[in-house]
């Protein structure tokens, strides 16, 4: 296994993993260009068998105004059926947390639904917490 931040060479792929995932269907030509528009702040993280895409995550890295380190936190992760419990997803979330701590992180954080138990259980087995915090969203 591979396991690399993507380019724009690897867009087509990336869209397929993204459309299989999260539903959105996207052009590879559109994954490219949001690839270019993420860069320094959002990064894909794409996992090969051999030649075949297996999963993705992605790492946001952004500065935070009051503190004096960065904010960076797991915004996907995903692994292709056939390859999960084979160590993809721990690999990939490694991968993103050796990133964010060369940052200049102190922490990763990840959001995740409250019924997906089988998420929250894999984060916990790899030393995650639950905090005492609750996201907030208005629709603009």
């Amino acid at each position: 296994m591979e396991i690399r931040v993507a380019t724009a060479a690897d867009a087509q792929a990336l869209a397929w993993l993204n459309a299989t995932f999260n539903g959105v269907q996207m052009s590879p030509q559109r994954m490219a260009e949001q690839l270019a528009r993420c860069s320094g702040i959002e990064s894909a993280l794409i996992a090969y068998h051999g030649d075949d895409a297996i999963g993705f995550a992605c790492l946001r890295l952004i500065p935070w105004l009051c503190y004096d380190v960065m904010y960076a936190e797991l915004t996907e992760l995903f692994v292709v059926e056939a390859f999960r419990r084979r160590g993809v997803a721990s690999a990939l979330v490694a991968r993103a947390e050796r990133m964010a701590r060369a940052a200049g992180a102190t922490e990763l954080r990840i959001l995740t639904g409250r019924d997906n138990v089988a998420a929250q259980a894999f984060y916990q087995t790899l030393g995650y917490e639950d905090e005492d915090e609750m996201l907030m969203i208005r629709h603009l």
